[in-house]
């Protein structure tokens, strides 16, 4: 099936964009959320005539994408949790608390599925380097550093 997206689409493309999806995903998600409109000589005269909105839009996430980017980049958090004599965690840091820790300490909303941590979540006592996913080719790395909790 051939669509036109009308809104970006995580992992699919962005707006405007033309794709071949499989059938069932584009009648059971994109065309009743509205997401796409079947591809057509009318829908695509119509994306036409908005390419320039479209592309202001476009150039003013990445220019947001690209100040996150910035303040980001400097970033250095401290979590501390309860952890074993060996520094084992008694849990692990996963992606959920790094973006519960920046939105609290540097009022950055982050959502957790675009935080990358290398095995999946922290384990043990230890500085690691988070990479943050900010737009398809824009990536932000944090340094986490995880302490053990002083009883």
């Amino acid at each position: 099936m051939k669509i036109i997206l009308l809104k970006d689409v995580e992992n699919l493309g962005d707006e405007g964009d033309v794709k071949t999806v499989t059938d069932g995903y584009g009648r059971n998600y994109l065309l009743p959320r509205g997401f796409a409109t079947l591809f057509s000589k009318h829908g695509l005269t119509l994306i036409e005539q908005r390419k320039a909105k479209i592309e202001a839009r476009r150039e003013e996430k990445r220019q947001a994408a690209l100040g996150l980017k910035e303040k980001l980049q400097g970033v250095n958090l401290l979590i501390s949790m309860p952890a074993g004599d060996n520094g084992k965690l008694f849990g692990a840091v996963t992606n959920g608390v790094i973006a519960d820790q920046l939105a609290q300490t540097h009022g950055v909303t982050i959502d957790k599925r675009h935080i990358s941590i290398h095995g999946n979540a922290i384990k043990m006592v230890g500085i690691y380097e988070v990479k943050i996913r900010l737009l398809d080719r824009e990536h932000a790395t944090v340094k986490v550093e995880v302490k053990a909790l002083e009883a």
